[in-house]
């Protein structure tokens, strides 16, 4: 059996969706949750709106960047994913089934713990970094799901094994370059302005709420700065900057209308000639012929 998911998914939020995985801690300072899989999971593209560290227990995963570089880890590997970096995972079950933890960090947590590390220097744009297998992380992550898979943790307590995780790894891990990945994670302010996090997901069909967590902001905050920049809520904004996309499409190719449209986020032709129409007027096919007509 296989499962395919080609739409874009912010994680941790999505996961809540997902039944093969499941919460064993969760704070404001950060989460941690149990997966395992034993069906495919093919081409799932998911962004963090967190700092996200991977860490397989048994199985093997892929996961791509946009550039199409493949990063593999295998059981007793982990994989550091900083914030706003789409990437595409690949599991096939073929290679058994797979069991993994993952582990998000607020910025705060990860701001107030940099300082025991050395501070960080943040690269421009943060990458994904790999640590190698090794005795003392798979006791630490199995004995994460042995002794906390049942019980009620405390904001206290949570905050306490984040914080044990992040230290355990700059003690098997090069220090400075634990450092310089989280910093890096945080560094890219840019990434997480209410513009460029518009933007950059305009061709994906999220939530208000997904976007605002990729800014890193509160939803009604992300709302404010949105209307704020843009004049118009994020809806408002995203449609018409669709309908101006396939208003360009209609001028400078011959593609079909039904083409255009979902191209333009509209699964239903009718859906979109009714949306176009609204706001130009003309149904698609009016204008197009229009244009032709005035030699555009």
């Amino acid at each position: 059996m296989t499962r395919t998911q080609n739409k874009l998914i912010v994680i941790p939020e999505a996961l809540a969706a997902f039944s093969f995985t499941r919460e064993i801690l969760s704070s404001r300072h950060g989460r941690l949750l149990h997966k395992v899989l034993h069906a495919d999971l093919r081409d799932l593209e998911f962004v963090c709106s967190e700092i996200c560290i991977c860490y397989l227990l048994k199985g093997r995963e892929r996961f791509f960047d946009t550039g199409g570089t493949c990063i593999e880890i295998q059981a007793g590997e982990l994989v550091i994913i900083p914030p706003n970096v789409r990437l595409q995972s690949d599991f096939r079950s073929q290679d058994g089934p797979l069991e993994a933890m993952m582990i998000f960090l607020s910025p705060a947590l990860v701001s107030d713990v940099l300082p025991r590390l050395g501070g960080g220097q943040g690269a421009e744009q943060a990458g994904l970094a790999t640590v190698p297998a090794s005795q003392s992380l798979a006791a630490f992550m199995s004995g994460i799901v042995e002794v906390y898979d049942n019980l009620q943790v405390d904001a206290d307590l949570a905050r306490l094994k984040l914080v044990e995780l992040i230290m355990l790894l700059a003690l098997l891990y090069d220090r400075s370059k634990l450092a310089n990945t989280l910093a890096g994670s945080l560094g890219t302010q840019h990434h997480r302005s209410v513009a460029h996090v518009a933007r950059a997901y305009l061709d994906h069909d999220l939530r208000t709420a997904d976007l605002a967590a990729l800014s890193g902001r509160s939803v009604p905050t992300f709302n404010r700065e949105f209307r704020r920049i843009f004049g118009a809520s994020p809806a408002k904004w995203r449609k018409q900057r669709r309908l101006d996309q396939a208003k360009k499409m209609l001028e400078s190719t011959n593609d079909a209308i039904t083409s255009i449209g979902l191209t333009a986020g509209y699964e239903s032709t009718s859906n979109f000639i009714s949306a176009f129409k609204k706001e130009y007027g003309l149904t698609p096919g009016q204008f197009r012929a229009a244009a032709l007509a005035a030699g555009l």
